[in-house]
């Protein structure tokens, strides 16, 4: 079953906004300090013409699912190559996000809380998740987009207050722009927020598309993003690096006391929420990389790779000191930058290269002569 083009925009606008509001910022600014917003605008603004260009794609390859889009413009070969580098980018943003999750909840909102109470369900949502098919993901992700949006904006503006923003923001650039690229390239492995979309080929319909809607849901969360920094280093300046979840951390400075106060409660639990709906759409594209992959039919093998990696990964974070330090190793920003960049635009080459063989093709087709055409 085919999701509608504005369910996929709302799927792209939870992708851009989930992983920025956890440990992100205070992760940036031990690199580049108060220019990280703009480390983080820099790579939005990349994303969002890198979503472009896999949604044009998308709607020039019609019903066919990306293996197929691929087969007939790079060969087999390459795109095993490439099917295989997105399954690792696929596999390092799943283990991001649970990660992420289960620090936040286990060790931050619910102390004494054991790992296995939280890792098991987890993995067990996602899989049914999975299974029910993106459509059900698009859907869940259509409920709590907007209620994510408005907490966000009710704990920044409850926060306003507390924001310095000349001490905060001034001086820049005392050190050049070296930073800005230093943390972005370090912390890449955050972004490449539209990877997913590569698996959505032939499930996304067209007919319902709406001029600029795509457009609007990437220009609000990069502003979105963006007043989150903003807040976020108005409001604790240097002392930025030991605040580790941004969304929270927020929230509790703005109640007055160490405590999420007042509706701050429900914000961070519908930003867990969405955390989910962001596990569960990579971990779909995990399941349908592996598939095309291996040619495997069926999605029972996938899925239960997928959730034993999950919990695997979370058992490991407990008997290992600093795992998430290896989202920011000099590895995982190449796996990102091959298969979230070098990827895509190398499907992109193949298309154009095919279309124009097959433009050249129908050129010199003659009354008796039967050309095989693709696209």
């Amino acid at each position: 079953m085919k999701i509608s083009y504005r369910q996929m925009s709302v799927l792209v606008l939870l992708a851009f906004i989930t992983l920025k509001f956890s440990a992100l910022p205070s992760l940036m600014y031990t690199v580049s300090a108060n220019m990280s917003w703009l480390s983080a605008l820099i790579l939005m603004i990349v994303d969002s013409i890198y979503v472009f260009i896999i949604v044009n794609l998308m709607h020039k390859s019609g019903e066919r699912n990306i293996y197929e889009f691929m087969t007939a413009c790079l060969g087999k070969v390459l795109t095993r190559v490439i099917l295989a580098i997105l399954i690792l980018k696929y596999a390092l943003v799943v283990a991001n996000v649970s990660k992420g999750m289960e620090i936040f909840v286990v060790e931050n909102l619910y102390k004494e809380f054991n790992w296995l109470i939280f890792a098991l369900p987890l993995a067990i949502l996602v899989a049914f998740m999975v299974y029910k098919g993106v459509r059900n993901i698009g859907r869940v992700g259509e409920l709590v987009y907007i209620p994510v949006i408005l907490g966000c904006i009710y704990i920044m503006i409850k926060a306003i207050s507390g924001i310095h923003l000349q001490s905060a923001f001034l001086p820049m650039f005392s050190s050049g722009v070296e930073p800005i690229f230093s943390s972005a390239y370090k912390y890449v492995s955050w972004f490449g927020s539209g990877t997913f979309l590569l698996m959505l080929f032939g499930s996304v319909d067209f007919k319902d598309k709406k001029k600029f809607t795509l457009f609007k849901y990437l220009f609000f969360a990069i502003i979105l993003v963006q007043l989150m920094y903003l807040v976020f280093y108005g409001l604790f300046q240097v002392t930025s690096p030991t605040h580790d979840f941004c969304l929270s951390d927020i929230s509790q400075f703005s109640g007055g006391d160490s405590s999420i106060s007042e509706l701050s409660w429900l914000v961070v639990s519908m930003w867990i929420v969405a955390q989910t709906v962001q596990l569960a759409l990579y971990s779909y594209a995990l399941v349908q990389a592996i598939k095309y992959m291996f040619n495997i039919k069926n999605n029972t093998i996938p899925i239960l790779l997928v959730v034993i990696f999950i919990f695997s990964w979370s058992y490991l974070g407990e008997i290992t000191v600093r795992l998430e330090e290896i989202f920011y190793h000099p590895i995982a920003s190449i796996i990102t930058i091959m298969g979230a960049y070098v990827s895509p635009l190398i499907i992109w080459l193949g298309y154009a290269v095919h279309s124009k063989k097959i433009k050249k093709q129908r050129v010199r087709v003659k009354d008796n002569e039967k050309v095989e055409i693709n696209f």
